[in-house]
């Protein structure tokens, strides 16, 4: 759907928009397509301090970069939880 907003442009400017609606979104995630195995617990640790040491300083008012810190975070954290749970299963064995 597209939409006509004013904008910070001359006065009088209008920019048409085109809106998505959110069920046409990907999720960041799908837990059902995980194909790789787990990492290991300490390859797992050490890329996720090198993502926090990346985006770790990241502007709050920039998009994009929060855009990329919350993808590399989101996937540093699914894979530091993954070797946590494959060593908890290892361990019970």
């Amino acid at each position: 759907m597209d939409i006509t907003v004013p904008t910070n442009f001359p006065a009088g400017d209008r920019r048409t928009v085109r809106v998505v609606p959110l069920a046409t979104l990907d999720p960041l995630h799908d837990s059902a397509r995980r194909a790789l195995p787990a990492l290991p617990t300490d390859v797992a640790v050490r890329l996720a301090r090198q993502a926090l040491a990346q985006h770790g300083d990241a502007s709050i008012h920039d998009h994009d970069a929060m855009v990329s810190a919350a993808t590399a975070l989101d996937g540093v954290l699914r894979d530091l939880l993954a070797a946590l749970d494959a060593d908890r299963v290892e361990r019970a064995a």
